[in-house]
């Protein structure tokens, strides 16, 4: 995450802020004797393919409902540096002046599609975080992580191991460095913590234990399948919701610098640790059979790379 304030004259001071492994220098200006407002960023891929951009203006004082912005915004964004966003301030704001932060995500691929898939329970995005398709593994990240790791082949630069930062630590430990926080009687990832957060904004975050438990066994049927040569779970809806469904890529993880399993398992954490000072609660499925791991089972360790799919 990269955050820039920059002073604004007449209308707004505005805060910038870029979310997205690939999103940095993000600033801004106010057009001279305009309420046009111009944001610049540089958007970071050597892997090719485009992205979805979004922006949320947040105000200070009072609520800002903006959807005035044309140029490298919305789907089909290429990477490169200088990308320019205009906000017409005037049409969104007008008459009024004060603080705003404008936030900038930027989403590999076209927007992501969600999916509810019961009655009260939350959207699940379609693809993984870093992924551009549905059946694409996207990142790996150790619990807490918010940067994201990318194979090559199944070699990572980065190695997994007892050396991240959220291992050995009780709930107390992580509650009070601000790892996580109680939200509903449960203790989730802060949102500065949340992968999902970091990465998408826009009020998507990392699931909970529980959601992932619904997911599991009450709530959908699960039926394994190939897509696009990729192992994997079609977890569809019941119901009114039979017609919504989510596909799950068997993605493996991430164990040192190796990729393990891929092709043969999911592994896919959730917001939640576990009791003890090195794991925490997911979800892990194979050919014929999943399971949900947590204080009873467990839990799995802080340090591995595993998927995170988003909900809202």
């Amino acid at each position: 995450m990269r955050r820039i304030a920059a002073v604004i004259a007449v209308v707004l001071g505005i805060a910038l802020t870029g979310f997205a492994e690939t999103v940095e220098n993000v600033r801004g200006s106010q057009r001279e004797s305009s309420k046009l407002v111009d944001i610049y960023y540089d958007l970071n891929d050597t892997g090719g393919g485009t992205y979805y951009v979004e922006v949320e203006v947040v105000g200070k004082t009072s609520e800002v409902s903006a959807s005035s912005f044309s140029g490298d915004v919305g789907e089909g964004v290429v990477p490169g540096q200088n990308r320019r966003i205009v906000w017409d301030a005037g049409a969104d704001w007008p008459g009024n002046k004060g603080d705003v932060k404008a936030v900038v995500t930027a989403i590999k691929g076209g927007k992501p599609n969600k999916v509810q898939l019961w009655e009260g329970g939350p959207y699940w995005a379609d693809r993984n975080i870093g992924a551009e398709n549905p059946w694409d593994y996207g990142l790996y990240f150790w619990w807490g992580d918010t940067v994201g790791h990318r194979p090559s082949g199944m070699t990572f630069d980065f190695s997994f191991s007892r050396s991240v930062p959220t291992i050995n630590k009780s709930i107390a430990n992580l509650q009070s460095e601000g790892w996580i926080v109680s939200q509903d009687g449960t203790y989730v990832l802060t949102p500065s913590h949340d992968a999902v957060h970091v990465k998408w904004s826009g009020g998507w975050r990392m699931p909970t234990y529980q959601e992932l438990c619904d997911l599991c066994y009450s709530k959908c049927d699960w039926t394994w399948t190939t897509m696009n040569g990729v192992n994997g779970y079609v977890v569809q809806g019941r119901g009114n919701y039979a017609s919504n469904s989510i596909f799950l890529p068997c993605a493996g993880y991430g164990d040192g610098t190796s990729l393990n399993s891929s092709g043969s398992e999911g592994v896919y954490w959730s917001s939640v640790p576990y009791s003890g000072n090195d794991r925490s609660t997911y979800l892990s499925f194979y050919s014929g059979s999943r399971m949900t791991y947590n204080y009873y089972f467990g839990g799995n360790l802080r340090y591995l790379g595993c998927s995170v799919r988003p909900v809202q």
